[in-house]
C-alpha cells in the first residue's frame, strides 16, 4: 500500500505545475522525434509551443474539455460566485452552499477546473520560456518576441490564480521531472514578478498581431491589470494610456462587418457577431481566442455552450404551466408552430442565473443603453407557451406569454438574460432538441475594458473626473445617459454592463478587496483578510441570493468571508512531501500553515 501511495503521489507531483493533460490525455510517441530536446530547438517549435498556450485559453469559453459530454463552461465559476449571479443548476450537481460544498476535497470537477487550468497554462508558459535560451532564432527580435508572448501567457494565468486562491506556488522554469517541493509565494511576490516579465514583454511582443495571437496592445492591457493589482495605480494608467493610444486600437461606434447594412441591429450586435470578432475592421480586439466549427485544436468538440449556461430552463413543461393548469413549453423537435423558440434560445438549463442586481439593478435609469434593447438583451417578458395542445399543452395559451406566478421554479425557468454575447446560433451542432451555443471566437481582452481600469486606477488616485471621463466614453457608445462623479459601485456596474461573460468577475472583486486591505480602506486589513474583506461585503451587498441565503431546492446558497478565497485542492498539498503548500485560512489543513515567500 505503500509504495502504491508513493507512486500516487509520484504521479499528482509530475501533474502539479507540470501539466495534467500530459499525464492523462497524451498518446505516447517515439522519443526521437517529440522530445523537448529534439522539438524546442528553434524559432518554429517554439511557435509551436506558443500554439499550445493560446489554446489553453480557448477552454474558458467553451464547453468543457475536461469531462467529455458536459456542459459545464470553467467561465461560470467567475460569475456563480460574485454580486452578479448564483449557480441555478440543482445542488446535487453544482455548489450552492459554498460552507459545505467549496472545500479542500470536494467538487473537485467544480472550481477546480480553474486551478488545472491555470497550472497547466503555466506549464505551458514555462516550457516556452525556459527553452528560448537554448533554441535558435532568424534574429535577437524573433527570440524576444517568442519569450514576451510565454511571458505573457504565465501573467495571465498566475493573475487568475492569485485572485482566485491568493498565495499559490511560484513556478519559474520547465518541470521536467517529478518534483515534491514546491512552496506557497505571497500573492504580493507572485504579481511583482509578473509586473517585471510584462515590462520586458511589452516591448518586444509584436506591434501587429494576427487575430488569435498576443500583440503589444495586449501585453500593455496585462501590465495594466497587474500594476491595478499591486496597488501601482500611476502605472496602469500609463500602460492602460499606452494601450489606447499607441497601437492602431480604438472602440468601434459606427456599424461595420457582416451585418452592417441591416438596420435592425447595432453597434454592439457587430461586435459580438462570431464572423467580426477576428475581423480586420474590428479595431477593438485586443486578444481574441478562434474557435471555429470543424476545425482541427478546437478547445470543445460542441461549441460555446452558452445558449445552455446561460438561458433559463424555459423549456421545462413539468414546472412552466398554464393558468389552466397545463404543461405550458417543451422542446421537443416536431412540425409544429411554438419550436421555433427552441430555435432562436436553445435548450437553457441555467447553469448560471442572475441575482436581482445583474437582472435589475445595473439597469435602473439606463435610458437608451443598446446593452438592454430588444437586440441584445432578452426580457423575460417575451417567453411564450410553445407547447400545443397535440401534445397535452392548452390551446387557450399556446403562443402568449409566461405567466409568471404559475411558474413553479422562477429561480432556474424564468429570467432575463443577455443575448448577443449567449445566443450564438451558428454551425450544424446548434439543431435538433437542445441547440447548445454554436462556435464562435471570443474576446480574452477587448479595449472597453482598458478604459475601465483606468477609470479604476484613476478612482484610486481620487482622480474623479478622469475616472468619470473614461466611464462615460463607455457609456456615449452604448447611447447610455451620461454620469457626474462616478464612484466604484458605478465603474463596477459598468463593467457589468459591458464585460459580461468577457471579466472574471469573481478575481476582479477578490483583486479590489485586496486593494482595500492593502490601502486599508473603510476598516479592511490583511491582518483578518478572511475574517472581514470587501469581497464578502459586496456579495452580501448585491447578490440576494447568499444575502438572504435563500433556500433553494434542498439547500440554501451560503457564502462565508473566507470565501474570498477558494480551497487549494488538499490532494496537491498531500503529494507535496517535500515542501509546504499552505491551505487558504477558513478550510481545514490551514492551522498547519507556513509564512509564504516574500
Amino acid at each position: 500500500m505503500k509504495t502504491r501511495y508513493n507512486i500516487i503521489k509520484a504521479a499528482l507531483a509530475i501533474c502539479i505545475l507540470a501539466s495534467t493533460d500530459s499525464c492523462v490525455k497524451l498518446k505516447p510517441e517515439p522519443l526521437s522525434f517529440y522530445a523537448p530536446e529534439n522539438v524546442f530547438i528553434d524559432q518554429a517549435g517554439l511557435e509551436s509551443a506558443l500554439v499550445t498556450c493560446r489554446k489553453q485559453q480557448k477552454l474558458e469559453w467553451v464547453g468543457d474539455a475536461f469531462d467529455a459530454g458536459t456542459c459545464r463552461t470553467p467561465i461560470v465559476y467567475e460569475y456563480a460566485f460574485s454580486d452578479l449571479s448564483v449557480i441555478g443548476s440543482p445542488e446535487t450537481k453544482e455548489i450552492h452552499n459554498l460552507e459545505t460544498q467549496l472545500t479542500p476535497t470536494s467538487n473537485y470537477n467544480l472550481y477546480m477546473r480553474y486551478w488545472l487550468l491555470g497550472w497547466d497554462g503555466i506549464t505551458y508558459a514555462n516550457t516556452v520560456i525556459s527553452n528560448v535560451p537554448k533554441a535558435t532564432f532568424d534574429s535577437e527580435e524573433a527570440k524576444n518576441a517568442i519569450l514576451a508572448e510565454g511571458y505573457f501567457h504565465r501573467a495571465y494565468w498566475y493573475y487568475l490564480l492569485v485572485n482566485e486562491f491568493g498565495d499559490v506556488p511560484l513556478s519559474l522554469d520547465e518541470v521536467t521531472s517529478p518534483k515534491l517541493d514546491f512552496k506557497t509565494a505571497s500573492r504580493t511576490k507572485i504579481l511583482k514578478q509578473m509586473k517585471s516579465d510584462m515590462e520586458f514583454a511589452v516591448q518586444w511582443l509584436p506591434l501587429d498581431a494576427q487575430p488569435g495571437a498576443v500583440g503589444r496592445a495586449a501585453g500593455e492591457h496585462m501590465l495594466a491589470k497587474i500594476d491595478l493589482a499591486l496597488g501601482d495605480f500611476q502605472d496602469a494608467i500609463d500602460a492602460c494610456t499606452r494601450c489606447i493610444n499607441n497601437y492602431g486600437k480604438k472602440l468601434m461606434t459606427d456599424r461595420f462587418g457582416v451585418n452592417a447594412s441591416n438596420p435592425k441591429l447595432d453597434v454592439f450586435n457587430d461586435l459580438f457577431d462570431p464572423d467580426n470578432i477576428s475581423a480586420p475592421e474590428n479595431k477593438e480586439g485586443l486578444y481574441v481566442v478562434q474557435e471555429r466549427y470543424g476545425v482541427p485544436g478546437d478547445g470543445s468538440v460542441n461549441g460555446s455552450y452558452r445558449m445552455r449556461n446561460f438561458v433559463p430552463y424555459w423549456s421545462n413543461g413539468g414546472v412552466v404551466k398554464t393558468p389552466d393548469g397545463k404543461q405550458g413549453t417543451t422542446y421537443d423537435a416536431a412540425p409544429y408552430d411554438g419550436y421555433e423558440e427552441v430555435d432562436s434560445l436553445g435548450r437553457g438549463i441555467a447553469k448560471i442565473r442572475p441575482s436581482n442586481y445583474g437582472q435589475y439593478e445595473i439597469w435602473e435609469n439606463c435610458g437608451a443603453d443598446l446593452r438592454h434593447d430588444p437586440n441584445n438583451w432578452f426580457d423575460k417578458s417575451r417567453l411564450y407557451y410553445n407547447r400545443p395542445a397535440s401534445k397535452g399543452g392548452s390551446a387557450a395559451w399556446f403562443g402568449k406569454p409566461i405567466q409568471a406566478k404559475y411558474v413553479g421554479d422562477t429561480i432556474r425557468c424564468y429570467f432575463s438574460f443577455p443575448t448577443v454575447k449567449v445566443l450564438i446560433y451558428k454551425d450544424d451542432i446548434n439543431k435538433g432538441k437542445a441547440p447548445s451555443g454554436g462556435f464562435t471566437d471570443s474576446y480574452v481582452f477587448r479595449l472597453a475594458e482598458t478604459y475601465l481600469i483606468r477609470a479604476e486606477a484613476y478612482w484610486w488616485l481620487n482622480n474623479i473626473s478622469k475616472a468619470t471621463e473614461d466611464v462615460n466614453t463607455i457609456r456615449a457608445r452604448s447611447k447610455a445617459p451620461l454620469l457626474a462623479n462616478v464612484n466604484l459601485d458605478d465603474i463596477l456596474s459598468e463593467r457589468a454592463r459591458e464585460l459580461y461573460l468577457e471579466e472574471h468577475r469573481k478575481s476582479e472583486l477578490t483583486r479590489i478587496a485586496f486593494l482595500m486591505a492593502q490601502e486599508k480602506r473603510n476598516g479592511y486589513s490583511l491582518d483578518n483578510f478572511s475574517q472581514k474583506n470587501w469581497y464578502y461585503d459586496r456579495i452580501m451587498k448585491k447578490n440576494n441570493f447568499y444575502a438572504t441565503q435563500y433556500f433553494y431546492s434542498t439547500n440554501a446558497y451560503v457564502m462565508k468571508p473566507y470565501h474570498v478565497l477558494w480551497p487549494i485542492p488538499e490532494n496537491w498539498i498531500l503529494a507535496n512531501s517535500e515542501g509546504h503548500i499552505n491551505q487558504n485560512i477558513g478550510y481545514p489543513g490551514a492551522e498547519s500553515n507556513v509564512a509564504p515567500e516574500q
